[in-house]
């Protein structure tokens, strides 16, 4: 609105002449004494100006600063009070009729009213922040009091989970928190859904939502998929769409800054077209902007650091996936070989060494006295514990014999085999057939340790994962049949101090 400075340049033309006939007036009065005749007198003065005036008019001799008058008046007509900028066209229109002083009281009168304007803007600005802030705090308020409501809706009557309320409580953080509070229920939930109803895939509400960004849902898509593999721990999922959601609103919340730093800088633009840099209202904005910068600076660290675990993640389940690959049949085939020849040689290792001891126990009898008095009280079915005895280690001796030759037929391992099969036929002695059977302990030993490389070579050559429960290797303690053996085990480095072995009477001792 215009000044009362602008407003007493710009007079009326009647308002002018009014004031013109007044000043009239005024000197007439003072040039003669106002008796009655002299009133009339001035009377007739008075109208014979205003004739005179009117005469003048109409031959085009009118006053050059009723003109101006009629001028400014004209230009006024132009200004809108409300914007400011129309006031640039009234001071042209001023300049080219001459008329330097209207032009530059305009100026000062545009200057006022933009000063005006952004000082109403700021304030229109600060209003807005504190309805901003308080509406923020009334809606924290409403979603924390309907968190709280939802909670007490995420179980269904038949104790399973409402997968729209959870879904509800897990797109806000109100409703995340309210979670937490409940000590992990959604974990606990999620167990005592799975004994009942199956679970939906839990990450659906980030790819089918519309409004989701969609950098959020490349990685709900590919959580999803590991879920649907079963490549994830289902304790890990809650936490996992916990930082989806999180990821969301920062992806949102950076894309609004971004919008909301453009429309700032167009404003600030505008400001400097006007020289109005130092003004309050653009120091404002420009505060605004570079705590909006700041802000989306972190919300990009977090997003590359949220991306980063993510392809880590996703690496890792990879590699899990490949690992819990089933191994071709073929392969499948030669792991159950493997596990067959390590039960079977474990089986007959461990009973082999259990002559062994037996034998330096002297339940077996070796000499050719004991031998022909077996033979002939088992011919007459004698059931006597040396002729018991005796009877089921040559059973078992037929068996080793036998199954010794197959489990490390073509290996390695095959040649010793025989050796320690033919000194134990030959064997007439204690010492003999024990030191012979302990070789094939030790050998069929062996075979459950290669049985076990051989699973982990063929796993890792088809990029499997390994068993979960590896084979258990056998490790016997060492014997010693004569006091050569025992002489020979104590100097011998493989064998450290601390050792326990066995001594040629069967007793258990440790290596000095």
């Amino acid at each position: 609105m215009a000044t009362s400075e602008i407003l007493g340049l710009f007079t009326s033309p009647q308002q002018y002449q009014q004031n013109q006939l007044a000043q009239f007036q005024n000197r007439a009065a003072q040039e003669v004494q106002l008796n009655p005749f002299q009133q009339a007198a001035l009377g007739a003065r008075t109208a014979g100006y205003q004739l005179g005036q009117g005469i003048g008019g109409a031959l085009g001799g009118q006053d050059p600063q009723l003109q101006k008058i009629a001028q400014r008046q004209q230009i006024i007509g132009m200004i809108d009070p409300n914007n400011p900028d129309s006031y640039v066209q009234a001071i042209e229109a001023a300049l080219r009729g001459g008329d330097q002083e209207a032009a530059f009281l305009l100026r000062n009168e545009m200057m006022k009213v933009k000063q005006q304007a952004q000082e109403s803007q700021l304030q229109g600005y600060k209003l807005t922040d504190y309805l901003t802030q308080r509406g923020a705090g009334m809606q924290a308020q409403g979603l924390t009091n309907m968190a709280n409501e939802l909670v007490g809706q995420l179980k269904n009557p038949d104790g399973t989970i409402n997968e729209q309320v959870k879904a509800k409580l897990l797109s806000f953080p109100q409703g995340r928190e309210a979670i937490s509070a409940q000590a992990k229920v959604i974990p606990d939930l999620r167990r005592l859904g799975a004994a009942g109803t199956v679970e939906d895939d839990p990450f659906k509400i980030f790819t089918e939502d519309a409004t989701i960004p969609e950098s959020v849902k490349i990685s709900a898509r590919q959580y999803s998929d590991s879920f649907k593999k079963g490549t994830i721990d289902p304790e890990k999922v809650d936490g996992i769409v916990t930082k989806l959601a999180e990821s969301t609103q920062r992806v949102q919340q950076f894309e609004q800054n971004q919008a909301q730093i453009k429309s700032n800088q167009a404003l600030m633009d505008s400001y400097k077209q006007q020289g109005l840099q130092n003004s309050q209202a653009y120091l404002a904005i420009a505060q605004s902007n570079n705590s909006l910068a700041q802000q989306n600076a972190a919300f990009n660290r977090q997003m590359k650091l949220d991306e980063a675990t993510r392809k880590q993640e996703e690496a890792q389940y990879k590699r899990e996936e490949k690992a819990n690959k089933p191994l071709r049949p073929d392969l499948a085939k030669d792991e159950e070989a493997d596990y067959k020849t390590a039960s079977e040689a474990r089986n007959l290792a461990t009973e082999a060494y259990g002559y062994v001891n037996s034998i330096k126990a002297g339940n077996i009898k070796f000499g050719l006295k004991d031998r022909a008095s077996i033979a002939a009280r088992s011919a007459l079915g004698s059931n006597d514990p040396d002729v018991v005895a005796r009877n089921d280690f040559e059973r078992f001796k037929t068996r080793l014999v036998n199954e010794s030759l197959r489990l490390n037929k073509g290996t390695q391992t095959e040649g010793d085999a025989q050796r320690s099969i033919k000194e134990l036929q030959s064997a007439e002695s204690e010492v003999d057939a024990a030191k012979a059977i302990n070789t094939l302990a030790e050998l069929n030993a062996r075979k459950v340790s290669d049985a076990q490389t051989a699973i982990e070579r063929r796993r890792i050559n088809a990029g499997a994962k390994l068993p979960e429960v590896p084979i258990e290797t056998l490790k016997f303690e060492p014997h010693t049949f004569t006091q050569q053996d025992v002489d020979s085990f104590l100097k011998n480095p493989k064998y450290p101090s601390g050792t326990i072995f066995v001594d040629p009477k069967g007793t258990r001792r440790v290596k000095p």
